[in-house]
């Protein structure tokens, strides 16, 4: 029974991250013109990869502020693609010379917990807005009651697999009052060399609007907090994960996908939190939902996308409040003025919706609170 429980978990854990996943994915697939077939076999091998080597739970998401700019600007598969690219090689680079471990020294707790409080209140707000646009107060009602089911669950002792009937069970039940689930069509997936993505010009192009604005956001919620978070959830299991062996890990992945067309990636912090607070414990989460978003994407195609479709709103934007509460309740373990830091990196991230000029400010302000620190001591020790 214990066995079978632990699976269970892992596999209320490995849907949890949807609600951050399905709407960008859709959004670039639909608006942007990305292969389906594509972005779910990206997503499904960095997930296998990811967990098969790191042996511990390992997110995978989108790249939320280059995705975020390319929706808006309306930005083809060749920009896009060329962004991943680009990212992978910055990160690659970054790895193999150890400059990857000495930014990571530039993260203190403070920064890394005030990126984490920026990221949790931007997905509650997200979610609020997604409630409220798919169906105004009967939807935010729905979602917070979700929201408040999956954090009483997430604080449970006992984990309880609540992420996987809810999301299993919304499907369903969407499926049977629509008169069925959307029909799924066999469609191999045929790679596809994204010429346009290897263009210098577009390359440089990408580089400039979308790599630069998101790499510190990268860097500091993607890598840093990552890390933090792997050895804070699983302090045992997680030896091998690193700040190199995580920029490894998405400078291939982002390399590889990029030249097929497909959407950039990251191991961003706030699904590790989704992952971890609804029930996973072992890397088998990753070899489900990779194993899910592989054969749908192999097997499948652009029909699969339609699979994601049958999850209502309301439980998407509530696993996502879900996940925003637990991410920005990590501030609390500080005190003083590194609570302060922290408050105010969040509370900028929010309102401009820029984690990069937070995690700037924040920067700037630790390093001078703790050089005026360094002088106070230094003049009382010569008093």
């Amino acid at each position: 029974m214990r066995r079978w429980r632990g699976w269970l978990q892992d596999a209320s854990g490995a849907v949890a991250d949807i609600g951050v996943f399905a709407p960008i994915a859709a959004a670039l697939i639909l608006g942007n013109g990305l292969d389906a077939g594509t972005v779910l076999v990206g997503m499904g091998a960095l997930y296998i990869a990811s967990g098969w080597y790191f042996r511990v739970p390992v997110p995978v998401q989108p790249i939320k502020a280059a995705a975020a700019i390319a929706i808006a600007r309306g930005f083809g598969p060749e920009t896009i693609g060329a962004a991943g690219v680009m990212l992978g090689l910055v990160l690659l680079v970054l790895a193999a010379t150890g400059a990857t471990t000495v930014l990571a020294r530039l993260f203190s707790v403070p920064l890394v917990r005030g990126l984490q409080l920026g990221v949790g209140l931007i997905l509650i707000r997200t979610a609020i807005e997604m409630a409220t646009r798919s169906g105004g107060t009967a939807s935010l009602t729905t979602a917070g009651l979700v929201a408040a089911l999956l954090v009483v669950a997430g604080r449970s002792r006992r984990t309880l697999p609540a992420a996987l009937v809810l999301v299993v069970g919304a499907a369903i039940w969407t499926g049977v009052s629509a008169g069925g689930p959307a029909p799924l069509e066999l469609g191999l997936w045929a790679p596809e060399l994204n010429g346009g993505a290897l263009d210098l010009s577009v390359l440089a192009s990408a580089l400039v609007l979308l790599v630069i604005p998101q790499l510190p956001l990268t860097l500091g919620n993607a890598v840093v907090a990552v890390v933090d978070l792997e050895h804070r959830y699983f302090p045992v299991n997680a030896r091998r994960v690193s700040p190199s062996a995580i920029g490894y890990s998405c400078g291939i992945a982002n390399v590889a996908v990029g030249a097929l067309g497909g959407m950039p990636m990251c191991h961003g912090s706030g699904g590790l939190t989704a992952h971890y607070r609804a029930g996973a414990r072992t890397h088998r989460m990753n070899l489900m939902i990779g194993g899910a978003l592989l054969v749908m994407g192999l097997v499948f195609g652009p029909t699969a996308l339609g699979v994601l479709g049958l999850i209502p709103i309301p439980v998407l934007a509530g696993s996502l409040a879900f996940t925003g509460y637990f991410h920005a309740g990590l501030v609390a373990e500080l005190r003083g003025g590194d609570l302060a830091i922290a408050m105010a990196m969040g509370v900028l991230g929010l309102v401009t919706t820029n984690l990069a000029v937070a995690l700037g400010v924040g920067l700037v302000v630790h390093r001078g609170f703790t050089h005026l620190a360094g002088r106070r001591t230094a003049e009382a020790l010569s008093s």
